[in-house]
């Protein structure tokens, strides 16, 4: 047996070995990694056009303006729309590029957001699970909200036709906040 073949022969086995093993080690490490990737990091990493599918099949496109660990901002063509994190079933394109989750911050709560807008007196349209509603925000509570309706139907259900009607909304049922005739802010 030629000693230089049988050398050449077990170092082609453990190169294969290693690069088998690396190859393995790299998929281990990309699972691990798009396991702590969040949908919030993926949305404020999108470029362009996004669509999300919210829970009761609507979906609403715009170009992300901002992201937080419960919200997105989006501007589409009607408009701004504040879109809760936990509405989205599903979402697309997002591409492949992502935000640091460092960089994710928790923002201010939806909370926070209808309390302003009520203390402005602004008209919004809020889509949740029990349908949509027109109105100011009369009240923020710690888990709902009370929409002070203006009586324009914005949905096929006729809820918001009786003026000076007041309907509270849980916090968790939310999917779209809109404000009517103005953007976000201006920042944006």
């Amino acid at each position: 047996m030629d000693m230089h073949a049988f050398m050449d022969e077990l170092e082609a086995r453990f190169d294969e070995v290693r690069s088998r093993e690396l190859e393995e080690l790299i998929d281990e490490l990309t699972d691990a990694e798009r396991a702590s990737v969040t949908l919030s990091a993926r949305l404020a990493g999108a470029d362009g056009l996004v669509n999300l599918c919210l829970r009761g099949g609507s979906v609403v496109v715009g170009e992300v303006l901002d992201s937080t660990r419960s919200w997105v901002l989006l501007r589409g063509m009607t408009g701004d729309a504040l879109v809760m994190l936990s509405a989205i079933v599903g979402a697309w394109p997002l591409g492949r590029s992502v935000a640091r989750e460092s960089s994710i911050r928790g923002g201010v709560g939806v909370g926070h957001v209808l309390r302003e807008l009520s203390a402005r007196g602004v008209d919004v349209a809020i889509d949740s699970d029990c349908g949509d509603h027109r109105g100011i925000i009369d009240a923020v509570y710690a888990d709902h909200v009370d929409v002070a309706l203006s009586g324009a139907t914005i949905g096929y259900d006729g809820r918001d036709d009786a003026c000076g009607q007041t309907v509270s909304l849980a916090l968790a049922g939310l999917r779209r906040l809109r404000v009517l005739g103005q953007r976000w802010s201006p920042d944006y």
